[in-house]
């Protein structure tokens, strides 16, 4: 069957419709395997496509501006899904990579080093169990880590990840720790766990993860709405928002304490709330004082926020710039509402694109925060780095983008010309000062991804 837009348009609308009941990419559930097929044109009950040159079929090549071509090394490999890559205030030239199946691996100047520096997976949720069929990617896991900013003096740093729950209501909790090095200082000492915060999860989706650090020296997570849009609004829960607390001091029985300018202190709702209003900020990082953050779509929008205190950034009534039903999970541009119940004005992103372009192809689903370059790669500027997932379901297919930050508006976007193509669906984006680094894995959704060691770490090159 030739390529027409009819047959573009069953494709679009047969995925659209389980993207707009599950949520799916949000963020990387996807539908079933027939409509993931659908999606990219391989043998389904809605018939087929030609495969276009270049890349998967069904992809749009057009939506973004073209950027420049870059290279990509490859430095580690072996990982099951590599979900971050951070670094420490140290005298010591290392890199420290996250596998959310439960490791941390140190890469340093021999390589990925073999043992790893911390290993707790007998403490995560059993990955890929009791699933619905819906969850195309498990996003449970070690999803954050974060070096304490004197770290060189007191030997501690912080990790989220997915623990199992005692309570059969829920599927898990997400926890967020405290831990400090052996004796030696090449390794993590796993007895020494001190738990700020477990948060009760009903479902296995939507926790976001990122832990990092803050000019001002507090530390700042991302948490999703855990798949109910509600609790983006709530601001009693820390569901849906950026929380922000002080992990040197106490306040009241707390293991932690909330900074006094945290704008929720004295008003209703949780004190340790920064920020809220979204679906699920899967990756945020600091450029310079800016902190910036990816926000998964559901419907049709994926968008790129600057976080500032105090500020609403829509979801579920809004996705991106545009309108949204939260009853019928759609959007639209019909009567948007400009503010919350509270009064509060709900702000757009700076960064946005479409599951599909007007052509009916995909442009990408899962927006992958990542950061302003500041190495090497001349042509790249100060541009802001980041990434999509994946544009197809049965092959690996993700984008890097990088956008052009403003004073105000929006924020140019084109998209990077890989040499050789990105043979990656990408999970993250990591910088060590002078580098920009690309994670993820060659395995596509269809082939359960968290059963193959085929993740991989880029170093991005000119």
């Amino acid at each position: 069957m030739n390529d027409s837009s009819s047959d573009r348009a069953v494709s679009r609308r047969s995925l659209l419709g389980t993207l707009g009941t599950v949520g799916a990419a949000g963020l990387l559930a996807g539908c079933s395997t027939d409509e993931r097929d659908a999606a990219d044109g391989t043998p389904s009950n809605t018939g087929t496509k030609t495969p276009r040159s270049g890349g998967p079929d069904g992809v749009s090549r057009t939506y973004f501006d073209q950027g420049p071509t870059v290279r990509l090394e490859e430095v580690a490999t072996g990982l099951t899904s590599p979900s971050a890559l951070v670094t420490a205030e140290e005298d010591a030239d290392r890199r420290f990579i996250l596998d959310q199946a439960g490791q941390v691996y140190v890469h340093d100047a021999e390589g990925l080093q073999s043992t790893p520096f911390l290993d707790l997976s007998d403490r995560l949720v059993a990955l890929g169990e009791g699933l619905p069929n819906w969850i195309a990617y498990d996003e449970r896991g070690l999803l954050g880590l974060a070096f304490h900013p004197e770290f060189a003096d007191n030997d501690l740093f912080y990790v989220r990840y997915s623990a199992p729950s005692d309570d059969s209501a829920l599927d898990h909790v997400e926890r967020l720790s405290e831990f400090s090095v052996s004796a030696d200082g090449t390794r993590a000492d796993p007895d020494s766990e001190r738990v700020l915060f477990e948060l009760p999860w009903e479902r296995p989706i939507h926790q976001a993860g990122t832990v990092e650090f803050g000019p001002d020296g507090y530390l700042y997570g991302a948490l999703g709405d855990g798949l109910n849009p509600y609790n983006a609004q709530d601001l009693d829960t820390l569901k849906g928002g950026i929380f922000r607390i002080d992990v040197d001091g106490r306040t009241g029985d707390l293991p932690y304490a909330v900074p006094e300018d945290n704008p929720l202190v004295g008003e209703d709702g949780r004190d340790e709330l920064y920020a809220w209003g979204l679906r699920n900020p899967w990756k945020m990082a600091f450029s310079g004082d800016r902190l910036i953050a990816g926000d998964v779509g559901q419907a049709t929008w994926e968008e790129v926020n600057v976080v500032e205190a105090g500020t609403n950034y829509g979801w579920p009534l809004k996705e991106g710039t545009h309108c949204h039903d939260p009853q019928l999970g759609t959007s639209s541009e019909e009567q948007c509402l400009v503010e919350s119940d509270r009064g509060e004005p709900l702000v757009d992103p700076v960064l946005e694109f479409p599951h599909f372009d007007e052509e009916g192809d995909a442009v990408g689903f899962a927006v992958i925060g990542g950061h302003v370059h500041t190495g090497g790669v001349d042509a790249l500027g100060d541009e802001y780095l980041c990434g999509v997932f994946t544009s197809s379901f049965t092959a690996a297919s993700g984008r890097l983008l990088a956008a052009t930050p403003q004073e105000s508006g929006t924020w140019p976007v084109r998209e990077l010309q890989v040499e050789g193509g990105l043979d990656i669906q990408v999970l993250s984006l990591g910088q060590d000062g002078s580098d920009s680094y690309v994670l993820g894995t060659r395995a596509p959704l269809a082939s359960d991804p968290l059963s193959r060691d085929e993740g991989v770490v880029y170093r991005l090159t000119a």
